[in-house]
C-alpha cells in the first residue's frame, strides 16, 4: 500500500492536469473568479446580436482560461439560450478541420443537443434531418433501422467517424466544398426548427480552433470566414492570440463578423519594466490570484511558502504554465517519494521545496530551449529589450507568440516580453543582460 505522503502528491498531480475545466464538479472544485469583465461584455454582444451580425472572435492566449470561461458562460446563459459548446479539436482529427468539417460539426451538435433534451421536433421534419445526416456521414441504415424511436445512437456513430475514420472526413469535406450551400441552408434549417420549438435563440461555442497550426487557422479565416459567418444562429469561435497580430487577418475577420474581436487578457503579473530589474516587485493582487488558484487544487501543506511563490512567479501570469510547473514539481516529488521508499529513509512531511522548483523549471526551460533557432533567439531578444519585436506581423514572431515564448500584455496600450523560463535561458546564453 502506498504511503499518505504519495497517496497527497498523486492526489494534486491529477489535480494539475493540464485540461480546461469542463465539468460542475471541476467548475465547483477548482474555479478562481479571476475575470469578471468579460462574461458581462460577452452578455451585451449577444444580446446585441442579429441575424446580419451574429458571429464573435474571442481570442487569447493558449491556456490563459479561454475554454474554462466559455464552457461556464454557455452553461450560466443555458437558461436563456440553446447553448452548445464543443471542442473542434475532440470531435475532428486536427489535420481534417477546415471550414467544412467546423460547419457540419455544428450541425451534428445542435441536433444531438436537441435529441438529448428531447426538444419535440415535427416528426417528418425530424426523419428528414435524421435521412440527411445519414446520407452525408454514410452511416448504415441497419446501424439506426427501426425509425426515428431507434436513432438513439445516430449522433454518437457519426461523431465516431468524424474522430476516427479519414475516408468520412475527406467525403465531406469533397462533397461540401463543391456545394457548401446545402450544408449551410441545412444547418440554418436544423437552426430554425429548434429556435421555433424552445423559443430560444442558439449559441454555439466551438473551442480549441487554437490548438490548429497558424496556417491552418489563416486558411479558415481568412479564405473561407464569408462561410463561416452565413449560418443563421448566434456562434462564438475561439482563436489564439497570435492570429489577430496579423493586421490583415484581424480587419478582414471583423470586416465580415461585424464585430470587434473580444480578447481575454493575461494575468499582469508584473508592470511594463518591472520584471527586467534586480528584484521585481510582483503586482500583490494578482500574485494572490495565481497562489489562490493553486491553493484549489493542491493541499499547500506539499508546498514550502516560497515554493509556491517560486512557481506562481514563473508562470508569466499565465494558467496553463502555472499549473504546468506546479505539476512538474509534483512528478518529481512522486519519483523522489519512491526513492525514499527504497532507502527506507523518512518521508514524513516532506515538502517541494525552491530546489525541487528549480529542477522542474529546469527541465520544462530545457524542452523549450531546444527548439529555438538563431532567428528565434534574435526576435526574444528584440522583444525583451524593447517589450515589441522589430516586426509584430513576422510569422516567427507569430510562431513565438502562439507557442508562449513571448507573451502579450494589455493595459491601454498592448506590450510583450518573454516567458520568465526564456528570460532565464538568453540570459544564460548571454544573450540579454
Amino acid at each position: 500500500m502506498d504511503n499518505p505522503r504519495i497517496l497527497q502528491f498523486r492526489q494534486a498531480f491529477r489535480n494539475l492536469a493540464l485540461q480546461p475545466l469542463l465539468t460542475p464538479e471541476n467548475i465547483e472544485k477548482f474555479r478562481v473568479d479571476y475575470d469578471r469583465d468579460t462574461p458581462r461584455r460577452l452578455t451585451q454582444a449577444l444580446e446585441d446580436c442579429d441575424n446580419q451580425n451574429n458571429k464573435l472572435i474571442f481570442a487569447g492566449h493558449r491556456g490563459c482560461g479561454k475554454s474554462t470561461l466559455l464552457w461556464e458562460f454557455s452553461r450560466n446563459i443555458s437558461d436563456r439560450y440553446f447553448s452548445v459548446f464543443f471542442s473542434v479539436a475532440d470531435l475532428i482529427e486536427s489535420s481534417d478541420i477546415n471550414h467544412i468539417t467546423i460547419l457540419f460539426a455544428i450541425a451534428v451538435q445542435i441536433m444531438e443537443k436537441a435529441k438529448n433534451l428531447g426538444v419535440e421536433i415535427e416528426a417528418s421534419k425530424l426523419k428528414s434531418f435524421y435521412d440527411w445526416f445519414k446520407e452525408h456521414t454514410k452511416v448504415e441504415e441497419s446501424t439506426v433501422a427501426g425509425g426515428v424511436k431507434a436513432e438513439v445512437n445516430l449522433f454518437s456513430i457519426i461523431k465516431f467517424n468524424l474522430q476516427n475514420d479519414a475516408s468520412t472526413r475527406e467525403a465531406l469535406k469533397t462533397k461540401f466544398l463543391r456545394n457548401p450551400r446545402e450544408l449551410i441552408d441545412t444547418i440554418n434549417l436544423i437552426a430554425s426548427e429548434i429556435e421555433a420549438t424552445v423559443n430560444q435563440k442558439i449559441v454555439v461555442f466551438i473551442d480549441d480552433i487554437d490548438k490548429l497550426d497558424l496556417s491552418q487557422i489563416d486558411e479558415i479565416f481568412h479564405k473561407n470566414i464569408k462561410l463561416l459567418t452565413q449560418p443563421r444562429l448566434n456562434i462564438i469561435y475561439s482563436i489564439p492570440i497570435a492570429t489577430i497580430r496579423d493586421g490583415i487577418l484581424k480587419k478582414h475577420i471583423e470586416d465580415e463578423t461585424g464585430n470587434r474581436i473580444f480578447i481575454m487578457p493575461v494575468l499582469k503579473l508584473y508592470g511594463k519594466g518591472e520584471s527586467h530589474k534586480s528584484q521585481p516587485k510582483p503586482v500583490s493582487e494578482v500574485m494572490e490570484k495565481l497562489l489562490y488558484i493553486l491553493e484549489k487544487r493542491i493541499d499547500v501543506d506539499l508546498f514550502e511558502p516560497e515554493a509556491l511563490e517560486m512557481v506562481a512567479l514563473f508562470s508569466g501570469g499565465i494558467i496553463r504554465e502555472l499549473i504546468r510547473i506546479a505539476q512538474e514539481c509534483c512528478r518529481l516529488m512522486l519519483t523522489r517519494l519512491r526513492e525514499i521508499l527504497e532507502t527506507q529513509e523518512s518521508w514524513v512531511d516532506m515538502r517541494v521545496d525552491r530546489a525541487i522548483v528549480q529542477e522542474a523549471l529546469d527541465i520544462l526551460r530545457n524542452d523549450m530551449a531546444i527548439t529555438l533557432s538563431k532567428g528565434d533567439r534574435e526576435i526574444l531578444k528584440q522583444t525583451y529589450e524593447n517589450y515589441r519585436p522589430d516586426d509584430p506581423k513576422q510569422q516567427e514572431f507569430l510562431d513565438l507568440l502562439h507557442n508562449i515564448y513571448a507573451i502579450e500584455y494589455r493595459n491601454t496600450d498592448s506590450w510583450y516580453d518573454l516567458h520568465p523560463l526564456m528570460t532565464v535561458q538568453l540570459r544564460q546564453e548571454g544573450t540579454i543582460e
